[in-house]
C-alpha cells in the first residue's frame, strides 16, 4: 500500500492521503492515481467522518472514466456508510447526494427511464435551490432525449419559470426551442430564440460565457433553418440580434455576413452592401506579425474575403440588370403586326421579371426588415 511504508502516525497519514487525493483529482486531473489514493483511504479509515465524502468522489471519478458499475457501487456504499457514521441533517445530506449521483449515473449510461424514475422519487425530498434546479433540468432533458417532446416542452417551461437566473437556464431554453421545432411549431421557436438572445442581458451577468455559448448555438441553428426554408426575413432578424450581442470580429463578422445574404435574397441590395461594407472596413485583411503569427483568425479572414466578393458581385448584378432589363422588356413584334411607333402604339408598362419576383417575396411583409445592428450602419 502507498502509505504503509511511511510509518507516520495515523492522523498524519490520514491528512496526507486526503491532501494527495484532492491534489491529484482537482489540480492535476490525474483521475486514475486519485482513485488509488482514495481507495486506500477508504480501506484504512472505513469509519472516518470523511469516508462518505470520499466515496462520493470515488463514484464521480469512476463515472468520469466510464466505469458506471463501479460508480454505482460507491454511491450505494455512501448510503450504507452514512447510516454508520452520520445522523440527523448530516445523514440526510449525504443520503440525498448519493441518490442524486445514482440517478446521474443512470442518466450518463443512457438509461433515461431508470434515471427519470429516480429523479421523480428524489423530487419528494427536501433539497437546496441548486439541487432542485438541477433535478428540474434533468427531468426536461430526459423527456427530450426520450422523444417525448410535449413533456420536454412542459418541463423546460416549468424550469424557466421557476429558475430563470440559473446557469442551466440558457440550455433549458435551447431544449424548449428544440422541442418546439420537433413539434413543427417553427414560428414559436423563432420568437423564443429572439427572447433567448435578449435574456442574457438580464440573467447572463454571472455566467456570461455559458449564456454566450447557448445563445450563439441556438441562434445559428434556428437562423440557418429559417434561411434554408426560405424565410429570409425571419433569419435576418435573428442574425441581426446575434450581431448585437458581441463586437468581437469572430462573432459579429459571420453574423453580419449572414444578415447581408438575407438582405440579398430579399433584394434589399443597399442594406446588403452596408453589411458587407462594414465587414470590409472593420475586419483587417489577412496578414502576419514579424513572428509569423496571424493578426486575425483564418475563419474571420475568410469571412472578409467572402464579403468583398459579395460586394463586388452586387455591383455587377445591379449594373447588369439595369442594362439588360430594358432590352428584355421590349416587346417583339409578331408577323404582320405593327411595330412600336406605328399607328401610335406604345409598349405596355410591365415590370421586370426579377422585380415581380421581388414583390412576391416581400408581399407577406408590410415593411422592410428591421433596422440593421448599429455596427452595420
Amino acid at each position: 500500500m502507498l502509505f504503509r511504508s511511511l510509518g507516520a502516525p495515523t492522523s498524519r497519514k490520514r491528512d496526507a492521503m486526503l491532501r494527495m487525493g484532492k491534489q491529484l483529482e482537482e489540480k492535476q486531473k490525474q483521475y486514475s492515481k486519485a482513485i488509488v489514493v482514495y481507495e486506500q483511504f477508504v480501506a484504512n479509515f472505513p469509519d472516518d467522518a470523511q469516508t462518505p465524502e470520499i466515496l462520493l468522489r470515488l463514484g464521480r471519478l469512476y463515472r468520469a472514466t466510464g466505469a458506471n458499475a463501479s460508480a454505482l457501487n460507491k454511491f450505494y456504499s455512501v448510503l450504507y456508510s452514512s447510516i454508520q457514521t452520520k445522523s440527523g441533517d448530516e445523514y440526510n445530506d449525504a443520503s440525498l447526494r448519493a441518490k442524486m449521483e445514482i440517478a446521474h449515473t443512470h442518466f450518463a449510461a443512457g438509461e433515461y427511464q431508470k434515471a427519470g424514475e429516480l429523479y421523480s422519487k428524489i423530487k419528494l425530498l427536501k433539497m437546496t435551490p441548486e439541487e432542485s434546479s438541477e433535478l428540474a433540468f434533468r427531468m426536461a432533458y430526459i423527456a427530450y432525449l426520450s422523444g417525448d417532446f410535449s413533456k420536454s416542452l412542459t418541463e423546460a417551461q416549468l424550469f424557466l419559470d421557476t429558475f430563470p437566473a440559473s446557469p442551466l437556464a440558457p440550455e433549458a431554453q435551447y431544449l424548449f426551442i428544440q422541442s418546439l421545432k420537433k413539434l413543427n411549431r417553427d414560428t414559436e421557436a423563432m420568437k423564443e430564440t429572439l427572447e433567448l438572445l435578449q435574456a442574457g442581458q438580464k440573467y447572463g451577468q454571472k455566467k456570461p460565457a455559458v449564456w454566450a455559448y447557448w445563445q450563439r448555438k441556438t441562434g445559428n441553428e434556428i437562423a440557418n433553418d429559417l434561411y434554408e426554408s426560405g424565410d429570409f426575413y425571419g433569419a435576418a432578424q435573428i442574425y441581426q440580434k446575434l450581431a448585437e450581442l458581441n463586437d468581437a470580429p469572430d462573432w459579429r463578422g459571420p453574423a453580419i455576413y449572414q444578415f447581408g445574404l438575407c438582405c440579398e435574397r430579399l433584394r434589399h441590395f443597399e442594406r446588403a452592401r452596408e453589411a458587407y461594407r462594414y465587414i470590409i472596413d472593420k475586419i483587417p485583411a489577412a496578414s502576419k506579425t514579424a513572428s509569423g503569427a496571424s493578426i486575425v483568425g483564418e475563419n474571420v479572414s475568410t469571412v472578409r474575403e467572402m464579403a468583398e466578393w459579395r460586394y463586388e458581385h452586387l455591383n455587377w448584378l445591379e449594373k447588369t440588370e439595369n442594362e439588360a432589363f430594358p432590352l428584355i422588356n421590349k416587346p417583339i413584334p409578331g408577323p404582320g403586326l405593327p411595330t412600336v411607333g406605328q399607328n401610335g402604339l406604345q409598349p405596355a408598362a410591365t415590370q421586370a421579371p426579377v422585380q415581380q419576383a421581388a414583390n412576391k417575396i416581400a408581399a407577406p411583409h408590410s415593411s422592410a426588415p428591421a433596422a440593421a445592428p448599429a455596427a452595420v450602419r
